[in-house]
């Protein structure tokens, strides 16, 4: 499984969407932040693919509906050739498979393009530094239809801090900032994210976050707040 370390600014930045005036519109939102360099604006994979070969990406923001093409079956082809390309689903309608499966096949997160610029601009820094970029409506529904029972109760199994420590982390938040807001070193939240993985059987973790997601432990109030408040 591929790890990601933070990257330095300014990050390269990719945007694969089928109306073109949407994918312009994200690309001057996110180049509003001096750490942004937006490389291009596509509507086919193939431009994807052939600024890949070209030029350093960084970060590429794929919608999920191409016309013709399916952006997660694109994601996918893209993660098998490019693996240390980190990928961020985009799309307008949050309510479906979309995000739960961009994540489980290696993306980086899902935002909507309901997205206010601080958000989207926070999301892409998110990946940048290595975390995940989960935009509050998309936590909502996943939160909401994820759910599941049987996580709750393997959750169960934790001890206080560290379920403390996970929902920081499923949040969005940094190890240095679950430290700074939990008041512990950063060698030792580490060590809790460690003990939880072996715990729960989670092999990294993204998996770490989906399981907190399954089990409902993150709250959307507390999604936005994050959002709205980051420093980054």
């Amino acid at each position: 499984m591929q790890n990601y370390d933070p990257l330095s600014p300014p990050y390269h930045v990719f945007i694969l969407d089928d109306h073109r005036f949407i994918g312009e519109l994200l690309g001057h939102r996110l180049e509003s932040d001096s750490h942004m360099r937006v490389l291009g604006v596509g509507s086919r994979p193939e431009t994807l693919d052939e600024v890949l070969t070209r030029h350093r990406v960084d970060i590429a923001l794929i919608d999920m509906d191409l016309g013709e093409y399916d952006g997660l079956h694109v994601a996918d082809e893209m993660l098998a050739r490019y693996p240390s390309l980190r990928i961020i689903g985009l799309s307008g309608y949050v309510e479906s498979h979309y995000p739960l499966a961009m994540l489980e096949s290696g993306g980086r997160g899902f935002m909507s393009k309901r997205s206010s610029t601080s958000e989207l601009v926070n999301g892409v820094k998110r990946v940048a530094r290595g975390d995940l970029a989960i935009s509050p409506d998309v936590a909502m529904h996943l939160a909401t239809c994820v759910s599941d029972e049987t996580w709750r109760r393997r959750l169960q199994g934790l001890t206080l801090r560290e379920r403390e420590v996970l929902r920081l982390l499923a949040r969005g938040y940094s190890v240095d900032e679950v430290g700074s807001r939990l008041e512990l070193a950063a060698k030792t939240v580490q060590s809790h994210r460690t003990s939880m993985k072996r715990k729960l059987g989670a092999r990294n973790d993204v998996e770490l976050c989906l399981m907190a997601l399954r089990a409902g432990v993150v709250s959307v109030r507390e999604a936005r707040a994050d959002y709205r408040h980051a420093t980054c």
